[in-house]
This record gives structure tokens, sequence and C-alpha cells, in this order.
């Protein structure tokens, strides 16, 4: 009997110390989720626009509708490889390096019978994912939940200006600007998790789904202003306008420092030939979606 019972003992030790590896990868989609202010995007005021706002004016004048567009910059897509350890049945960890691309987000806008601006946003780069994984361990349809960190690894935000002023040259003739910024960030930390369930092709691959939301605030570093161009447009006729280009930017209106605080002597002020301070942004990268994918049990 003695025996018995500890061989019995012996398989349920054995099978729930089980130990596997395994691989995954996938992809999926995410809205936004945990809305917020958007940050200022015209430092140099060029467009006219509120931060984070929408504001149209009637074509007669009467009239001006003033919008919110709070939101965040983590609606898009991504995709994904993670490697993990079931140290037994029941619990697992991974590590996930996902990339993400997040869609072109209006964040701010003008429009007037005279002037139409825009700045839309657009996020994309390289995160890595650890994380803790829990599961039943059901034989078909096995549920699980996830839940761990974000860590930047690279990436940027990108922000892109547009102005049309109606007549700005010119009974005949529109000015148009385009201006492409791009934002660089501080190492940041976020979180994640997900409820997903798995279901067994074989012995070795597995499907799964899941639903994952994360809380991603990432906190810029510096800006620069990479492309700015100014056009004058009459008809089908197009010209540089001198003196309104890239190269004529002094470095303080196309390279901006983030800074938690800073101090500007008020007799000289800042050097136009120094990159410019401006106020901590942080972007707020939050989302919630649904990914897809295969695993690979070893």
């Amino acid at each position: 009997m003695r025996r018995v019972i500890f061989g019995l003992l012996l398989i349920a030790a054995t099978h729930v110390s089980a130990q596997q590896w395994y691989v995954k990868a996938g992809g999926g989609y995410s809205d936004e989720f945990s809305k917020s202010e958007f940050n200022n995007t015209d430092p140099n005021g060029i467009t006219g626009i509120e931060q984070s706002t929408s504001i149209r004016v009637s074509a007669d004048g009467s009239t001006t509708t003033v919008e919110s567009l709070n939101g965040t910059a983590g609606a898009g897509y991504k995709f994904f490889v993670a490697g993990g350890y079931m140290f037994n049945e029941y619990i697992g960890a991974e590590m996930g390096l996902n990339y993400f691309r997040g869609n072109s987000t209006l964040v701010g806008e003008v429009v007037t019978p005279n002037i139409i601006s825009s700045s839309h946003v657009e996020i994309q780069g390289f995160d890595l994912n650890p994380a803790i994984y829990l599961t039943p361990n059901f034989s078909k349809w096995n549920p699980y939940v996830r839940a761990g960190l974000l860590l930047t690894v690279g990436g940027d935000l990108t922000i892109d200006t547009n102005v049309l002023q109606i007549d700005g040259g010119g009974d005949g003739t529109d000015i148009m600007v385009n201006a492409e910024s791009e934002v660089k960030s501080h190492f940041s930390v976020g979180y994640s998790g997900a409820v997903g369930v798995t279901y067994p092709l074989n012995d070795k691959w597995e499907l799964y789904s899941e639903l994952e939301f994360k809380s991603f605030t990432i906190k810029s570093k510096s800006a620069e202003i990479k492309s700015y161009v100014t056009r004058a447009v009459t008809g089908d006729q197009s010209q540089l306008v001198p003196g309104q280009q890239l190269e004529d930017l002094p470095r303080a209106e196309k390279e901006f420092i983030f800074s938690d605080s800073f101090t500007i002597d008020n007799a000289t002020g800042e050097s136009e030939n120094e990159p410019r301070n401006i106020p901590t942004q942080y972007v707020n990268a939050s989302g919630i979606g649904l990914n897809l994918g295969v695993r690979y049990n070893f």
C-alpha cells in the first residue's frame, strides 16, 4: 500500500512540475483607450492651432465651432514575437518584442474661410514586454491571463503639419506650408495585460486569441523639424517662397529639448543658435485591442 501511495504522489509531483519552453508570434489591432489631451505640436506658432482643439469658422464668418480632440496615439497595428517558459502546467513567464505602427491621428485643426491648418501625429517603434503567464491548463479551449511591463526600445513620433492660406500671397495666389517633425523619447515604462484562449492543433502547435489592454505614457526627450517647405501656388504653378524654407529657420526654431525645468536669462533671452528648451511633454500611447497568433511548444 505504501508503494502505491508513494507512486501516486511521485506521478502527481512530476505532473505538476512539468516544464516547457515555447515560442509564439502574431499580430493585432488596438483602438484608443484612456484618452487625454494631445500635446502642443506647433511651438513656432505657424498654424494658429490651439492645443488638442478643432476650430471651424463658417463660410460667412457668422459662427465658430470648437471641438475637443482629446485622444491617444495608441491606435494602430501591432506585430510581435515572444519566447516563454512554463515553470509548471499553470505558471510561466515570457519575454516579447513588439513592433507598433500607429494610425495617423488628428491632434489639432483650424478651418476658416481664409486658412486651413491641421496637425497629425503618428507613432512607431519597438518595445519589450516581460510578462507572467497564468492558465488552468484545460485540454482543449484553454483560457489564460498575461500581465507585464512595456519597456521602450526605440522609435519616434512624427508630426505632419499643413497650412493653406487662401490668397495669402495676393489675389489668386495661395501660400502652402508643409512641415514634418520628429520627436524622440526617453526610456519609459508602461503596463500591459491580456485575457485570452488557446486551442491545440496537435501536440506542438496552438492557435490563440486575446484581448489586450496597454497603459503606456512615453516621456518626450527632444524634437526636430526635419522638413519645412513654403510654396506660393497660382493656378497650376508653384514656386518656393524665398526665406521661408527649412534652411532659413534658426536652430532654436527647428530643434527643441524637453526639460522638466529650465532657466531663461530675461535680459538676453535664449540663443537662436541653440536648441530651444520647452516644458516636458508626455505621449499617451494607451490602447485596447485584439491579438491573434500561433504558439509552438517544445
